[in-house]
């Protein structure tokens, strides 16, 4: 089938990814209430616990997409859900940016496209694998 193998490598790719940035988005959780607790005041931590959930919640999402990405691997009827699931992503990870720009850093093109690269392969192999027709 066209575009089962990039779905494929895509999708064990956010599960590890997904997988990576959970533990990371709880250590930062946990890492801004201590810096929270050391300060003694919670000023100025509202920009970091959101940034930090919305890594949590976009690494969870993430994980489940390429759970269901590689369910979707054989066959086209699931792919349709994969290309919504990918386009959450996309998303998630342009928030992600302009979360990032709001606190202060910097845009980077170079960052822009590598954050949506692989949310980009994700959708156009299940793209592929949609319109495949099995024979």
């Amino acid at each position: 089938m066209k575009g089962q193998k990039i779905l494929k490598v895509t999708s064990i790719l956010m599960i590890i990814g997904g997988v990576i940035a959970a533990i990371a988005g709880i250590i930062a959780i946990l890492g801004v209430s201590a810096l929270v607790a050391l300060s003694g005041s919670a000023e100025g931590s509202g920009l970091l616990y959101a940034s930090s959930i919305i890594v949590t919640v976009a690494s969870v999402i993430q994980f489940i997409a390429g759970i269901k990405g590689v369910g979707a691997c054989s066959d086209s009827k699931k792919a349709a859900s994969c290309i919504k699931w990918g386009i959450i992503i996309a998303v998630l990870a342009i928030v992600s940016i302009i979360v990032g720009l709001i606190g202060g850093g910097t845009f980077s093109i170079t960052s822009l496209v590598l954050n949506l690269l692989l949310p980009g392969l994700y959708i156009y192999g299940a793209m592929q694998v949609k319109n495949s027709v099995t024979v």
